[in-house]
C-alpha cells in the first residue's frame, strides 16, 4: 500500500520531490473570501480538475491567491453608524458643568498663585486606552488543497499516512489527509480547531521525519499556511523561511516572503521584518509584499515610507487580495493620519481607489473621521469632510450630512475657533430639519449641540473671552426650542438668561482660567495623546504607564511652555511623552481678561486596550 499511488496527476508549484513520482496528487486552491468565479466573501471551493494548468511545472500566483471581482461595491450604509461614536475630540456632552457666574477676580479660585492674577491647578487624570494595530488586511495565504484520485475516508487516509514509509509518498499522502481535515473543518465548526490542529500536526510530523533536505516545498507551503491559520507565528516564520531557502529564485518567492514578514510582524520583530521585506523592490504586482513592507516601515519609525509602500500595495490589491478590501481601506485611513501625509496626497490615492463619485465620497468622509478625526488631526479632518461633501454634492445622504457637520463643529472646538464651530453646528441643525424620519438620533444631536453652547458659555463666563459669547448665545437660540423635554427646556432657558446677565455684568480686566472648564476643554485633546501612544505600541504592545504634562500659558491663551515626565526621548514612554509635548505646544486656551500666567498639570494613564 505504501508504494501504491491512487491519486490524480496535476503538477504542483515548485514540488521537485513529488515530481519524482509519476502521478501523485490533484491540487487546487482555497483562499479566504473568494472561490472560483465567486464574489468576494463567497466561501466555496474549486472542484478537483478546475485548476487552470498548462502542463508546466508551475502554477501561477493568481491560482494560489484569492480571486475577486474588482468592481467597487459600496459597504457604506450610513456614516452615522461609524461617525457618531467618533465625532467628539474626546469630550463627552455630559461632562459640561453648570454655567459659571459672571467673570470676576474670584471666579477661578486659583491654588497657590505666584503673582497677582496667576493661577495653578491640576486636572484629574485621563485614562487612555491604546489600540495595538495589526496588519489585518493581508489575511491568510490561499490554501493549497490536495485530493486523492479515489474516494476515501479520513480514517483510511490516517492509516495510509501511518503505513507509508517512503518520504516522498508519505508527504504526498499527508497533504491529502491535511486537505480532507481542512475541508471537514469548514463544515464542522464545533470541531474546527481540533481538525485543523490535527492537519498541522500531520504535516509537522512528516516534515520532521523527512528532514531539512528531504522535506518538499508543498509540505512547507501547506505547513506555513496552517501555522498562520492557527496563529502560531513562531512556527510560521520557520516554515516560510524554510520554503524560501528551498528555492530563493522561485517566481513565488516574493509572495512567500510577504508571509514570512507577516509572521515576523505578528511577533513584533519589526526590524527583522523590515530587513526581510527590503530584499525586493516595491511593485504593485506584488501587493502582499508591499503591504507588509508598509507595516514594517511604520513600526520602525518611517511612517512616510510606510504610506508610500501602502500606496503601491493599493494599486494591485483588487487582483490579489480584493476580498480584504475593507481592511485595506482602514489601513489607508490609519497610515494617512498617523504618517503626517499631506491631505492632497491622501486624497489622490483614495480618489483612485474609488470607482464612482459616491465611493470616493465614502472614502474621503471616512478618512476625515476614521483617519484624521481619530488621530486628532482636527483641521485636516474638517477639510477632508468638506471635500467629501463637495465630491458627492446633493448625493450626500441626509443623515450623513448631519453627522458630518456635527463632527466638523466638534473638531473645531479643539482649534479655539468658536465662531467656526457654531457655523458648522448651524449646518448640522439645518440638515437635521430636512432629514425627516431618516435621522433617528435627533434628540441626541440637539442635546450635544446645546451642550457645546454650555461649554462656550462657561469659557466666556470664567475667562471673559468675548469670542465665546456670541457662539454660546446662538447655540442656545438654535437648540433650546428643539429640546423635547419641557423640564429640560425650562432649565435651558434659565441658563440662557444667565448668559445674558453675564454679558451685562462682566467688567473689563476680569476673568481667568477655571480648573473645571479648562479640564473639559483640554481633555478633548485625548485623541492626540492616544495617537502618540499607539505609535509606540507598534514597537512594544505591552507598554503602559503614566505621563505627566505641565503647561504654561499667558493671558492670550497661547501655550508658552510644555514639559513632560518622563522627559522626551526616543523609545518607550519617553517617545510617547515627546510626541505629547509637541502636540500640546499647538493647543490653545481661551484668552483671559485678567493679566497673569496659567500653570496646568495634567496626567495620562496609558494602557493597551484588551
Amino acid at each position: 500500500m505504501a508504494g501504491e499511488t491512487n491519486l490524480s496527476g496535476v503538477a504542483i508549484i515548485g514540488h521537485r520531490a513529488l515530481r519524482q513520482v509519476a502521478a501523485l496528487v490533484g491540487l487546487y486552491d482555497d483562499a479566504t473570501g473568494a472561490g472560483d468565479g465567486g464574489e468576494p466573501g463567497d466561501d466555496h471551493d474549486r472542484e478537483p480538475g478546475r485548476m487552470p494548468h498548462d502542463g508546466s511545472d508551475h502554477i501561477t500566483r493568481v491560482a494560489w491567491r484569492p480571486s475577486a471581482d474588482p468592481l467597487y461595491t459600496s459597504r457604506m450604509k450610513s456614516l452615522s453608524f461609524l461617525l457618531v461614536t467618533l465625532v467628539a475630540c474626546a469630550g463627552t456632552p455630559e461632562s459640561v458643568s453648570q454655567p459659571a457666574a459672571p467673570a470676576g477676580p474670584g471666579s477661578a479660585a486659583p491654588s497657590k498663585p505666584t503673582a497677582s492674577g496667576d493661577v495653578s491647578f491640576e486636572v484629574p487624570p485621563l485614562e487612555i486606552k491604546g489600540v495595538v494595530h495589526e496588519p489585518e488586511a493581508l489575511g491568510r495565504p490561499g490554501m493549497p488543497l490536495v485530493e486523492a484520485k479515489k474516494k476515501t475516508t479520513i480514517e483510511k487516509q490516517r492509516q495510509l499516512v501511518g503505513a507509508t514509509r517512503d518520504p516522498v509518498q508519505k508527504q504526498a499522502q499527508a497533504a491529502v489527509l491535511a486537505t480532507m481535515l481542512y475541508l471537514d473543518a469548514k463544515s464542522n465548526k464545533a470541531n474546527e480547531k481540533v481538525l485543523l490542529t490535527e492537519a498541522r500536526q500531520v504535516l509537522r510530523d512528516v516534515a520532521q521525519q523527512a528532514g531539512d533536505k528531504a522535506v518538499d516545498e508543498i509540505t512547507l507551503r501547506l505547513l506555513g499556511s496552517y501555522e498562520l491559520l492557527l496563529e502560531d507565528y513562531v512556527a510560521a516564520e520557520k516554515a516560510w523561511q524554510a520554503l524560501i531557502d528551498k528555492d530563493p529564485k522561485d517566481k513565488e518567492t516574493p509572495y512567500h516572503r510577504a508571509y514570512l514578514v507577516y509572521a515576523l510582524l505578528r511577533q513584533f520583530k519589526n526590524a527583522e521584518a523590515l530587513t526581510v521585506a527590503s530584499a525586493d523592490k516595491l511593485d504593485p504586482a506584488q501587493p502582499e509584499l508591499a503591504y507588509v513592507t508598509a507595516w514594517a516601515k511604520l513600526r520602525t519609525g518611517d511612517p512616510q515610507g510606510g504610506w508610500q509602500a501602502l500606496s503601491v500595495a493599493a494599486k494591485g490589491w483588487d487582483k490579489a487580495q480584493g476580498g480584504n478590501r475593507d481592511e485595506l481601506e482602514d489601513d489607508l485611513f490609519l497610515f494617512a493620519a498617523r504618517a503626517g501625509v499631506p491631505t492632497d496626497q491622501a486624497q489622490s490615492v483614495l480618489m483612485g481607489f474609488g470607482k464612482t463619485k459616491l465611493a470616493q465620497y465614502e472614502l474621503l468622509a471616512k478618512l476625515g473621521a476614521l483617519g484624521y478625526g481619530v488621530a486628532g488631526r482636527w483641521s485636516d479632518g474638517v477639510a477632508m469632510l468638506d471635500k467629501a461633501v463637495e465630491v458627492a454634492g446633493d448625493a450626500v445622504p441626509p443623515s450623513d450630512r448631519v453627522v458630518i457637520r456635527y463632527s466638523q463643529a466638534d473638531y473645531i472646538v479643539c482649534l479655539d475657533k468658536p465662531e467656526a464651530a457654531a457655523a458648522y453646528a448651524k449646518q448640522a441643525l439645518d440638515a437635521l430639519a430636512s432629514c425627516g424620519a431618516k435621522c433617528t438620533d435627533k434628540d441626541n444631536t440637539v442635546q450635544r449641540l446645546y451642550n457645546m453652547g454650555r461649554l462656550f458659555h462657561n469659557l466666556y463666563a470664567t475667562a471673559n473671552d468675548r469670542r465665546y459669547y456670541q457662539p454660546a448665545h446662538d447655540l442656545y437660540a438654535w437648540t433650546i426650542p428643539l429640546l423635547n423635554d419641557p423640564s429640560a427646556r425650562g432649565d435651558a432657558i434659565k441658563v440662557s438668561d444667565i448668559l445674558e446677565k453675564t454679558l451685562k455684568n462682566t467688567r473689563v480686566g476680569t476673568g481667568t482660567h477655571d480648573k473645571g472648564t479648562l479640564g473639559a476643554l483640554l481633555n478633548r485633546h485625548g485623541n492626540e495623546v492616544q495617537a502618540c501612544y499607539e505609535a509606540v505600541l507598534g514597537a512594544n504592545p505591552k507598554l503602559g504607564g503614566s505621563i505627566t504634562l505641565r503647561l504654561e500659558s499667558d493671558a492670550t491663551g497661547a501655550i508658552k511652555g510644555a514639559a513632560t515626565e518622563p522627559k522626551a526621548g526616543a523609545t518607550e514612554l519617553s517617545a510617547v511623552a515627546g510626541c505629547v509635548e509637541q502636540q500640546a505646544k499647538q493647543w490653545k486656551l481661551p484668552k483671559r481678561g485678567m493679566p497673569g500666567t496659567t500653570r496646568i498639570k495634567m496626567s495620562y494613564n496609558l494602557a493597551p486596550k484588551k
